[in-house]
């Protein structure tokens, strides 16, 4: 009896180390694979500060894996650094910067916040871009329509005769603009405030206010672009303003797109590439084909009272063999590798930023550099055509703080060249002397 029990304890003492072997082996494989990068696993470094809290996360990636975090003590040991447009500075860059290092930039944006990104002299410094550019290496020109079959679904369509029967007993105009910012780079206020004399146009948003949103649309309409509730409020319009904040190639926001979602044609001005992106030829209709919002209304008044003309600027809804046209929209559609829904995010554009730089940092040496074509918006700032050729309200300081952003390109140039640390003050004294000595022009 002594002797079998003598057995039962060896038996469990032996289960329990061999238990607790495999339990400490597995704790050792785990912990390797996230926080320990010395068995070749690439780490990439956040370096501007779009999360709050510690990032650590192994970003799986097809057949690659890479280490993401956002400790900055990481620097020496990563292969790329990436950066968010929205959140650079003018002084926190990683210097000196070792020959290893790879840059990559995601901005979505368009310059009114970062004005020194469109310069090439800032640009050239990052080996990587994702931004609304098609030459970007993960261009985001179609971020903001969320899936292909939206342009052709009917969720929210109305045909013509629905339209104007809802106009005439709601007593709405056949325009409607839903703006908040009302000092843009395009001058967009400036040019409905002169398209109001000649049409009536319905201002829901606090830019030129004249309606109301009924009351559960109007606490949270900015965070709910695509929701049911606000697209079938649209959709008994026959027109909405679509124009962007700012005038960049291929910056397309969900100005343009709404409205085609819910069967609505934009007035659109914003990307001169636009047309490269159109659904069908007169997916909308153009501010810059018209001289001024007088030859602009006159336009609009006859699509107005005439159904057969109005409807040629639906075909994404009518045609129902063939909803989109654009073979290169379609095909942009169909291959782009990120998703705009908050719910899929191993499809955000963070994570899909990560993966593009973790397939560069793995295999690619430090061998090519970002330019203007990544980021291309016409310089002075173009804005809507006004009457008897007026300048927006804001011209001038929109001019002047791109002047300013030039500057600063410049002048971040001749620090990262010289690969040396450096402060916020000893930017500003050096940028006020660029100034003050018109060295930037």
């Amino acid at each position: 009896m002594r002797l079998w029990r003598k057995r039962q304890l060896m038996i469990l003492t032996v289960c329990f180390l061999w238990l607790w072997s495999v339990a400490l082996i597995y704790w050792y494989v785990v912990n390797r694979e996230k926080d320990d990068i010395r068995d070749g696993v690439p780490l990439l470094l956040w370096w501007t500060n779009d999360v709050t809290w510690p990032y650590n996360e192994l970003r799986r990636c097809g057949a690659r894996t890479c280490h993401v975090t956002n400790n900055h003590k990481k620097l020496q040991e990563a292969r790329g650094i990436l950066f968010y447009g929205s959140n650079l500075k003018t002084f926190d860059y990683p210097l000196p910067r070792r020959r290893a290092h790879q840059w990559g930039l995601l901005h979505e944006e368009s310059p009114r916040n970062v004005p020194f990104v469109p310069y090439t002299e800032f640009l050239q410094h990052f080996n990587y871009t994702s931004t609304f550019s098609r030459h970007s290496n993960l261009p985001l020109t179609t971020q903001y329509l969320p899936y292909a079959s939206d342009l052709s679904s009917m969720d929210f369509f109305r045909s013509f005769e629905d339209k104007q029967v809802l106009q005439f007993n709601d007593q709405i105009g056949s325009v409607v603009f839903l703006q908040t910012d009302c000092n843009t780079m395009s001058g967009r206020e400036d040019y409905v405030q002169e398209l109001m004399q000649y049409i009536q146009v319905d201002s829901y948003g606090g830019c030129l206010h004249n309606r109301d949103l009924p009351a559960k649309l109007q606490n949270d309409y900015l965070n709910n672009l695509y929701s049911d509730e606000l697209l079938r409020f649209l959709s008994p319009y026959k027109f909405m303003i679509a124009i962007e904040n700012g005038v960049c190639e291929d910056y397309i926001t969900e100005k343009y797109w709404r409205p085609l979602i819910a069967g609505i044609i934009p007035i659109y001005f914003g990307s001169p590439s636009i047309r490269d992106w159109e659904p069908h030829l007169n997916s909308a209709v153009y501010v810059a084909d018209f001289a001024n919002a007088s030859a602009l209304a006159a336009h609009l008044h006859f699509l107005d009272e005439n159904a057969t003309a109005y409807d040629t600027y639906r075909s994404h809804k009518l045609n129902r063999a063939n909803p989109i046209a654009n073979s290169m929209l379609l095909q942009h559609l169909l291959t782009r590798r990120y998703h705009t829904e908050p719910q899929k995010a191993e499809l955000s554009l963070f994570h899909k930023f990560e993966c593009l730089m973790c397939e560069y940092a793995s295999f690619t040496p430090q061998s090519q550099s970002a330019n203007e074509k990544h980021y291309s918006c016409p310089l002075p700032p173009a804005y809507a055509p006004l009457q008897q050729r007026k300048k927006p309200k804001y011209a001038s300081d929109w001019r002047s703080m791109m002047n300013v952003g030039r500057c600063q390109a410049q002048l971040l140039d001749k620090f990262l060249r010289a690969n040396r640390s450096f402060t916020s003050a000893d930017f500003q004294k050096e940028l006020k002397r660029m100034v003050q000595q018109e060295l930037c022009d």
